[in-house]
Parts: C-alpha cells; sequence; structure tokens
C-alpha cells in the first residue's frame, strides 16, 4: 500500500506477499518466547496432545503475514503517502495446524475503501489476508484495517 494514495488502492486487488517454510527449531523458537504451550514448544508434549505433534503457534503465522507484507511494502515509509497506521483487525481464524515443514503462501486483497469524515486527509482500507497450504488449503485469514493519505484537493482539504 505504501507509495500509494488511498484514491490510487484498488477494491479487489489482490497481491500476493510471498511463501514461507515453517521448520521445528524455528516454530519452537518463536513459541518459546512469546506463546510457551507444551503443543508448541514440547516434541514429547505435542505428540500426546489433541495436535499429536508440534504446531507452529498461531500468532507465529500473522508474524510471519506482517514480515511479509513490510517485505512487500506495506506500511510507513520516508517518502510518499503515509500509511500503515491500523486501528485493529477483525475474524483472525487459524483454521488448520501449521506443521513444521509446511511452506505457505501469504496473500493481501483489498475489500473495502471508507472515506474519513472526521479525517478528511485519511482513508480506511480493509484487505482480507489469507494463508494457504501448498495445495491451497486456507489455514488463516484475518481481515486487516489500515489508515492510507489521502490527497487533498480543494473538496477534502
Amino acid at each position: 500500500m505504501s507509495g500509494r494514495y488511498w484514491e490510487d488502492i484498488e477494491t479487489g486487488a489482490k497481491q500476493t506477499l510471498g511463501r514461507y517454510t515453517f521448520t521445528e527449531e524455528e516454530i519452537i523458537r518463536f513459541a518459546r518466547a512469546y506463546d510457551p504451550q507444551p503443543f508448541h514448544i514440547d516434541p514429547q508434549a505435542a505428540a500426546r496432545s489433541f495436535y499429536g505433534g508440534i504446531i507452529a503457534s498461531g500468532w507465529h503465522t500473522v508474524a510471519v503475514w506482517m514480515k511479509l507484507a513490510v517485505a512487500n511494502n506495506f506500511g510507513a515509509t520516508r517518502e510518499g503517502p503515509k500509511s500503515g497506521v491500523s486501528p485493529g483487525f477483525e475474524d483472525l481464524r487459524w483454521i488448520t495446524p501449521v506443521r513444521p515443514g509446511m511452506t505457505l503462501t501469504y496473500s493481501s486483497e483489498t475489500i473495502d475503501k471508507v472515506a474519513l469524515k472526521s479525517r478528511p486527509q485519511w482513508g480506511l482500507v480493509k484487505s482480507r489476508n489469507e494463508a494457504r497450504s501448498e495445495d491451497g488449503a486456507l489455514l488463516m485469514s484475518f481481515i486487516g484495517k489500515g489508515f492510507v493519505e489521502r490527497r487533498m484537493t480543494g473538496d477534502s482539504a
């Protein structure tokens, strides 16, 4: 989204952000730091759990989305229109566990744009963000919201 004004963003535009392969070592390292549940950090306990083995934290799958989104120039930059500030997200879903060795493809699709009457210099962009397995199964999704600078014209200034 960065480098573009709100008016330039097209509803329905979809972007592939990239692919990411989860390793057991990385899953455990992330979970020890941020989500230390046994089925994320202990292979023996995970084997006895509901999941039958180590799985990535859902927060890990979302953090990878953020990493790829920033790498694709979502968010604030030093030049051009400002964007990236978010008032939150909606409907976060972790549909299927992510296991070591899985490669996910992440994407983002603009689903709505809202002109802000209270802050006419900003517009809100809503996006459907997903992670899919190599066979195309949906594993994670959420609706993101971000503020994007608008062109200041005589009508909106």
